[in-house]
C-alpha cells in the first residue's frame, strides 16, 4: 500500500503529476450504501495548496483542511472532475492488485 501512495505523488520532470489508473471500491459511512465498484483511468492526484490560506480562483473562501491523513482518503482528477477516494478500498493500480 506505501508504494502506492508514493507512486501516486510521483511528478514528470515538468512537475506535472504522472497519471495513474486505478480501481477502488465505493462506500458511504453515512448511509451505508456502496460496494460498486469504479475504474478511474488517467486519473491524477490532487495537491493542497503550496501556502497556507491559499483562495480558490471562483470562490472567496480558503481552502480547507480535508485531514486526508486521519480519514484515509485522497483526492484525485478525472476527466475534469474531483473524486474522493479512501485509499482502504484501493483494489487495483496499474492493473496490478493492491495487498495491504
Amino acid at each position: 500500500m506505501a508504494d502506492v501512495l508514493s507512486d501516486m505523488k510521483k511528478l514528470d520532470k515538468k512537475n506535472n503529476p504522472i497519471p495513474f489508473s486505478i480501481t477502488v471500491r465505493t462506500f458511504n459511512l453515512q448511509n451505508k450504501s456502496g460496494g460498486s465498484i469504479k475504474v478511474y483511468e488517467k486519473a491524477v492526484l490532487l495537491n493542497p495548496p503550496k501556502r497556507k490560506g491559499a483562495k480558490r480562483l471562483a470562490m472567496d473562501t480558503a481552502f480547507k483542511n480535508p485531514n486526508h491523513w486521519e480519514n484515509r482518503t485522497r483526492n484525485i482528477k478525472v476527466d475534469n472532475q474531483i473524486k474522493k477516494i479512501n485509499i482502504l478500498f484501493i483494489i487495483e493500480y496499474n492493473g496490478k492488485k493492491v495487498v495491504y
